[in-house]
């Protein structure tokens, strides 16, 4: 997993005021198997804990196959900034 420069700096901001400093991406099951969520949250016994660019990311072991080669970036939409995983594929029936 990667961080644009982007991303990095949407996400700063972000976790400048929140209370929890990791960003957790976890699988939670549905009807066509294990979608992606992401959330700010403590890691859990299951995850990988790795920091990239000075980010704390905690992957569920249930996705991070899912997430090897992705990017996490920021973009602007309608004049809302969101992030954008460069690289997933999701999943669907």
């Amino acid at each position: 997993m990667k961080i644009s420069s982007e991303g990095k700096n949407y996400l700063n901001q972000v976790l400048e005021d929140a209370e929890v400093k990791t960003l957790r991406f976890f699988g939670v099951k549905g009807c066509c198997g294990m979608n992606l969520s992401v959330a700010l949250d403590a890691a859990q016994e299951t995850d990988t804990v790795q920091t990239i660019e000075g980010i704390n990311i905690a992957i569920d072991s249930s996705i991070e196959s899912q997430l090897t080669d992705v990017t996490i970036h920021a973009e602007e939409e309608n004049g809302e900034i969101g992030l954008v995983l460069i690289g997933y594929t999701p999943t669907s029936c």
